[in-house]
């Protein structure tokens, strides 16, 4: 389980991230807990090894787009794919617009 949150305060952020996003520190006691505007709890978590994340971005295996801290926020969660290539632009955004199976195209 992770536990993202908005701070009021970056720096209150045990792992910040970025913006005003990142990780609080769940050894606080409950009465502690620095003020967050968003908070959401995920389920899993999918990890690299050690310097596979570097080799993929190496490779130009991903597509990169600045995240916002609404993405992480969003409340149609099956759309934020389509939704980032679309705020890239270009090709991307033709990309976004590919039906999930090509063939009822």
């Amino acid at each position: 389980m992770l536990v993202l949150g908005e701070f009021v305060d970056p720096d209150d952020a045990a792992v910040p991230l970025f913006g005003s996003l990142g990780f609080p520190s769940l050894d606080e006691p409950e009465d502690v807990v620095p003020a967050t505007t968003r908070r959401r709890v995920f389920a899993g978590y999918a990890g690299w090894g050690a310097g596979q994340l570097e080799s993929e971005l190496g490779r130009e295996d991903w597509i990169i787009e600045p995240a916002q801290n609404d993405d992480a926020f969003t409340e149609a969660p099956d759309d934020l794919w389509a939704e980032v290539l679309r705020r890239k632009g270009g090709i991307y955004e033709v990309v976004a617009r590919i039906p999930d199976d090509p063939s009822v195209n």
